[in-house]
C-alpha cells in the first residue's frame, strides 16, 4: 500500500525496546491498525511525547500488504486529550471507549464509529476542562450502538408489548427490557432508573442524581453478553463501578 496519511486516534500504547513504542490506532481510512513509533521514548524524539492514549492527529506511516505492524513516519497533533487522566471516572470511560474500538471494530474504515469515538472523547475531555459532573456513560452507549448493538428499551423482549413508565427488568441475555408479566429475569429498574437508562441509550446525559448508581453495572453486563463476544475486556470491571 505504501505511504498512508490519515486521521487517527491513539487507543493504546506499548513500550517496545528502550526507545520505541507500539501504538494501537483507530484510523479514518483503514480502521484499527498497529504502528511502530521508532525512537518515541527518546528525550529529543520528533514525536515530542505526544503519542499517548486519547490524542488524535494526522498519522503518516508505511503500510505493507500482509503485515500487521506498520512503521509510523509522522504524527501531526490535532486534538490533545491528555487531561482526561485528571479524573478517574472520565479516564475509565475513555479507556472503555478505546478498548471497545480496539478489540471489536471491523477491520476496515468505519466513519460512523470513528465519529462516535471522537465525539465521546471530546465530550469527556470537555467535562475534564470545565470540571463538570464526571459521569459520561452515554458515550459508551453510543459506541455500543455504532458497533451494531442497542438494547430494546421500549418493548418487552418477551411479549413485545410496550414497556410502561412504572418499571421493568433488564434481561441482559435477551438484549433488553422485560415487563413484569414475562418473568422475573434480570435486575429490576424503578421508574427513575428506567428513565435514566432510556436517556443514556439515546445519547443524552444523565447525572449522578438520576438512578442509584447501577447504570454502569448494567452497561457492563450488556457489553459482556452482546458486544464482547467472549473477549475479556480489561476495562469492564472498572465500568461496573460507575453510574
Amino acid at each position: 500500500m505504501g505511504l498512508v496519511t490519515t486521521r487517527a486516534v491513539v487507543l493504546q500504547t506499548y513500550r517496545y525496546s528502550e526507545t520505541s513504542k507500539i501504538l494501537r490506532l483507530m484510523t479514518w481510512e483503514l480502521g484499527p491498525c498497529s504502528a511502530l513509533a521508532r525512537g518515541a521514548l527518546r528525550p529529543r524524539s520528533r514525536f515530542g511525547g505526544l503519542l499517548e492514549p486519547f490524542v488524535e492527529g494526522e498519522a503518516t506511516f508505511y503500510s505493507r500488504e500482509g503485515r500487521d505492524l506498520h512503521t509510523l513516519s509522522n504524527f501531526e497533533l490535532l486534538r490533545d486529550r491528555r487531561g482526561l487522566d485528571r479524573s478517574i471516572t472520565l479516564f475509565t470511560i475513555a479507556s472503555v471507549l478505546c478498548e471497545l474500538v480496539m478489540r471489536l471494530a471491523p477491520e476496515h474504515g468505519d466513519e460512523e464509529l470513528y465519529r462516535t469515538l471522537t465525539a465521546g472523547l471530546d465530550g469527556l475531555h470537555g467535562r475534564a476542562r470545565e470540571e463538570a459532573p464526571a459521569i459520561g456513560l452515554e458515550y459508551v452507549w453510543g459506541v455500543v450502538d455504532a458497533l451494531g448493538f442497542r438494547p430494546e428499551t421500549e418493548r418487552c423482549v418477551g411479549c413485545r408489548n410496550p414497556i410502561g413508565a412504572t418499571g421493568a427488568r433488564f434481561d441482559f441475555e435477551a438484549g433488553g427490557l422485560r415487563c413484569g408479566t414475562c418473568g422475573p429475569i434480570g435486575p429490576e429498574l424503578d421508574p427513575a432508573e428506567l428513565d435514566t437508562l432510556r436517556v443514556l441509550v439515546s445519547g443524552g446525559a444523565a447525572g449522578r442524581n438520576r438512578g442509584n448508581g447501577r447504570q454502569g453495572r448494567w452497561l457492563a453486563e450488556f457489553i459482556r453478553h452482546h458486544v464482547a463476544e467472549g473477549a475479556q475486556l480489561k476495562s469492564l470491571p472498572f465500568l461496573s463501578r460507575l453510574g
